[in-house]
């Protein structure tokens, strides 16, 4: 390296001072990254920029999330920087498995049982392992599409004690427990993916899951519907480009903002919730013909819904909204089938 370096001085490109500079924006103890350095500064390269980068490898690097571990194979500046951001953005395995922990929801945790419920996918893979659900796979399709569309919500169950442990078939040691939207519906697979409890409507037969929560000493009352106003927007994204969506009985207590993104909706069903009010980014629905709202907890509407002329069937039976607010709605809107009957606020 002092040759490589030496020459440089020679042919008059460099001066010992230069290299000693050089030298203090290498982070390495053993000074690998200089020659690097050296052909960087002498092509010009940001000085700071290249300290930048030189210290995100070299932490990379230490951490084994590189590959490509001699800095030299790297032909340029911009092949170097273009793979340092690249990576930058791949966390190791212990990251990504606690950012993992961090999406889920502990629901018991003793000696005999472990129970959890999962809010994403990493999250899904990462207590599922080890058995052969389709929302435990690479890809996240099965999982969005329960997630999301279907508004499930997912619980895996990991019997701890041997006792129980001895009542059951090994593939029942984990569990997956699906409970759909208006929380009535519940199934349990078991880790083999065979469906143990439930309306199984391949076999035409119903199994009650409290048989199987009573032999794991667990009560049925924590299996509800969980998270549901905390995914909407991201539900809301994944729809984004269908024409109807129905979020009836789905447990939600607020619409997010980004409802008015849904620029090709036609109908909107959100009836049999807990919704106290609306955002006026509702208005920007302009292809919007069907709106239900019927059995919330509306005390008032936004302006923009008065403006929204496309309307034709509006439903607001069971909301707690002031006969002049029907009238202000008619007024508005002459070619809206309005459908309401007064409920009194609790």
């Amino acid at each position: 390296m002092a040759k490589d370096f030496s020459n440089y001085i020679k042919k008059g490109q460099l001066s010992a001072t230069d290299v000693e500079f050089l030298s203090t924006i290498d982070p390495s103890r053993t000074q690998k990254y200089l020659p690097f350095i050296i052909k960087a500064y002498l092509a010009g390269i940001n000085l700071d920029e290249l300290r930048s980068r030189l210290t995100e490898y070299d932490t990379l690097l230490n951490r084994n999330q590189v590959d490509k571990r001699d800095i030299n194979v790297f032909k340029t500046f911009a092949q170097f920087d273009d793979y340092v951001q690249h990576h930058n953005n791949i966390k190791s395995g212990k990251e990504q498995k606690r950012d993992a922990k961090k999406q889920a929801e502990i629901i018991l945790d003793n000696e005999d049982l472990f129970i959890v419920c999962p809010k994403s996918h990493a999250a899904s893979c990462l207590y599922g392992s080890g058995s052969r659900w389709c929302i435990t796979m690479a890809n996240s399709a099965h999982w969005s599409r329960y997630y999301l569309e279907h508004l499930v919500t997912f619980y895996i169950i990991e019997v701890r004690s041997s006792v129980i442990k001895s009542k059951l078939d090994e593939d029942l040691w984990k569990l997956a427990v699906v409970v759909y939207r208006d929380g009535r519906r519940i199934e349990i697979y078991d880790a083999a993916d065979h469906q143990v409890a439930g309306i199984n409507i391949r076999l035409q037969k119903y199994v009650p899951p409290d048989e199987l929560f009573y032999e794991l000493g667990v009560d049925a009352s924590l299996f509800i519907p969980r998270g549901m106003d905390e995914r909407m927007a991201d539900v809301l994204t994944f729809m984004a480009s269908m024409p109807e969506l129905d979020l009836s009985r789905a447990n939600i207590t607020r619409v997010p903002e980004e409802i008015g993104d849904m620029v090709y909706l036609e109908g909107l069903t959100l009836s049999e919730n807990r919704i106290e009010s609306l955002p006026e980014t509702i208005g920007l629905l302009s292809n919007l013909k069907t709106l239900y709202l019927f059995h919330n907890r509306l005390t008032s509407l936004p302006g923009s819904l008065y403006e929204m002329n496309s309307l034709r069937w509006l439903g607001l039976t069971g909301n707690p909204l002031s006969r002049k607010t029907l009238r202000e709605l008619r007024t508005a809107l002459p070619y809206t089938r309005i459908y309401w009957e007064k409920r009194e606020a609790a």
